[in-house]
């Protein structure tokens, strides 16, 4: 049973998806560095918009290439890539405010940590619903 599983499972897509996710996080970071240490961005605004940055590269990347679902409707694919990592997004601005504001840690330390925390949830997410056919 567990044999077939690991037959089963989309390994070859899970490494694009942790390619493109790597990607999607170095411009996550750059945009976030940018706006906090060159533009005085206050840190949850300045993760808000580096992460919006970062969401639209890694739709459209993870449509054409990680998962090939160019066969599918774009708006429905896009609606429900946005729910969910519109969802983990939340919980990531959850968890940069407590590791920052409550725990006083250093914000790259919480943004790094978290993103691998989310990767999972994401590539599950998208794997399994944002990219399937409408009505799935």
């Amino acid at each position: 049973m567990f044999q077939n599983l690991l037959q089963r499972f989309p390994f070859r897509k899970l490494v694009k998806f942790v390619i493109t996710g790597g990607i999607a996080l170095s411009i996550d970071a750059g945009v976030y560095y940018f706006l906090t240490r060159c533009e005085d961005f206050y840190y949850l605004w300045a993760r808000t918009l580096s992460l919006s940055v970062a969401i639209v590269w890694s739709f459209l990347v993870n449509r054409l290439w990680t998962l090939h679902a160019t066969e599918g409707d774009i708006r429905w694919q896009a609606a429900k890539f946005i729910i969910v990592i519109g969802s983990t997004s939340l919980l990531t601005l959850a968890f940069m405010h407590i590791g920052v504001t409550i725990l006083n840690l250093h914000d790259f330390s919480v943004l790094f940590a978290v993103a691998v925390f989310t990767t999972l949830i994401n590539f599950s997410g998208h794997l399994l619903w944002s990219y399937t056919e409408k009505g799935r």
